[in-house]
């Protein structure tokens, strides 16, 4: 936990301790003489499931941040715990804003500039619950705040990675593929030019593309494949050995 995220809970439960009293006295206008105690523990029942379910609604905000539209806040505030942290409130609400209201004092600026007392009432009693809301959603956020992991950065993150992956793989595919075509293209213009040779006008040319191509080829079967005398091609590769013997 962060140093923000400590000072925001040191907060919020200073809010609930100022509460607390409140709270309690309202639970015990409700007891008989000698049972005020239990007003109490009414009010540490209360107050603490304010904070327990704050913490747990803080949770389920921060589990569904890569949810969106209608989907998020459904699975944000449309949950048990927000139902359970909106009757709490809403029982400390009450006690608290008539606490204010029994024991509030008058305010010069209540004549002076003629403003209703209730909505004082509301402001430093009846409201201050209402904070858990606020503060389940601040809590939620507040390790972002404190350039912590986002989920949705890290996925943002790990699917770029991923992308780039596949521009690199396919960039490489792409490379390949052209120097399979260029080898290609070389061979083809290779067997084209042996074609070419094979089939010159002049013999002496086809028997040496022959021989060339096929080094253990039989003088006869060159004979048969350049439609020369056998005779001949034994003369024209006696030839070549001689120049190579030079």
């Amino acid at each position: 936990m962060t140093w923000t995220n400590r000072l925001l809970w040191c907060i919020y439960l200073a809010l609930l301790i100022v509460l607390f009293p409140h709270t309690a006295w309202a639970f015990g206008m409700y007891e008989p003489d000698g049972w005020q105690g239990l007003g109490w523990v009414g009010a540490a029942a209360f107050e603490g499931a304010i904070a327990a379910l704050t913490w747990k609604l803080k949770q389920a905000i921060e589990e569904t941040r890569r949810v969106r539209g209608w989907r998020r806040f459904c699975a944000r505030y449309l949950n048990v715990y927000s139902a359970g942290l909106l009757a709490a409130v809403g029982v400390s609400s009450a006690a608290n804003w008539a606490h204010a209201v029994e024991f509030g004092r008058t305010f010069a600026v209540f004549g002076d500039y003629s403003i209703d007392p209730n909505i004082y009432a509301v402001a430093f009693g009846g409201i201050l619950p209402l904070c858990s809301l606020l503060f389940a959603r601040i809590l939620a956020d507040a390790p972002l705040a404190e350039g912590e992991t986002n989920p949705e950065a890290e996925a943002a993150k790990s699917e770029l990675k991923e992308v780039r992956r596949q521009l690199r793989q396919a960039e490489q595919e792409r490379t390949d593929a052209e120097a399979r075509a260029n080898d290609a293209e070389q061979r083809f213009a290779a067997a084209g030019d042996l074609f070419a040779r094979l089939f010159a006008e002049e013999k002496r040319q086809r028997i040496l593309a022959a021989r060339q191509t096929w080094p253990r080829l039989p003088a006869s079967s060159i004979a048969i494949m350049t439609e020369t005398a056998p005779s001949y091609v034994s003369e024209v590769l006696n030839s070549i050995s001689e120049e190579v013997v030079k």
